[in-house]
């Protein structure tokens, strides 16, 4: 027996400890904007809602790419001759030919890259977040460049992670707190 037929068997422990995952995730990632901008806490409501919106639009964007993923074959790498092939190889790799979805998990990934970079994120739960986040890619790698097609329950289980990465943002960015100073003057 496999390891992912004993989670198959054991699906709601496996849905809960995928969902905490996320939410542990979403929750350090959701900790680190806090700190990194101060200032957005006087405005956790409406900042919250924007991250609730673009990161549930990268959560539905990147469970479709992993559901029915863009078949790369070895006939289309090839050396491009002009611009515009390699061009072409590019988007054609990265899955930027999706459409708007794809272009706005691609943007929410990399600006979650460079803030990771300068956040105050305490340093194990930054190497959690790149373990977690490299063995996401790993899968969806394999996806993309091999025969593998995922099963029903991954991906049910990729879409109970990326929602709990969404949760977990939301909720721990839309904490208001109030200055005592600001309300006294």
């Amino acid at each position: 027996m496999n390891i992912l037929e004993l989670a198959e068997q054991n699906f709601l422990i496996t849905f809960s400890v995928v969902i905490g995952i996320g939410l542990l995730q979403g929750g350090i990632m959701g900790r680190g904007i806090r700190s990194r901008f101060p200032s957005l806490k006087r405005h956790a409501r409406i900042v919250s809602i924007i991250l609730l919106t673009l990161f549930s639009i990268n959560a539905i964007s990147g469970v479709l790419k992993f559901a029915e993923p863009v078949k790369i074959t070895a006939s289309e790498l090839i050396i491009p001759e002009t611009i515009e092939e390699m061009l072409t190889l590019i988007v054609n790799v990265m899955g930027i030919n999706a459409g708007v979805g794809a272009v706005i998990a691609i943007f929410v990934s990399i600006t979650l890259i460079i803030f990771l970079k300068f956040a105050n994120i305490h340093q194990i739960a930054r190497y959690f977040i790149f373990v977690i986040s490299c063995t996401v890619l790993i899968v969806a790698l394999l996806g993309k460049f091999t025969d593998f097609v995922p099963t029903a329950f991954q991906i049910m289980l990729y879409a109970f992670y990326q929602f709990g990465i969404t949760i977990g943002i939301f909720l721990v960015t839309r904490r208001k707190e109030t200055d005592v100073l600001s309300e006294i003057k």
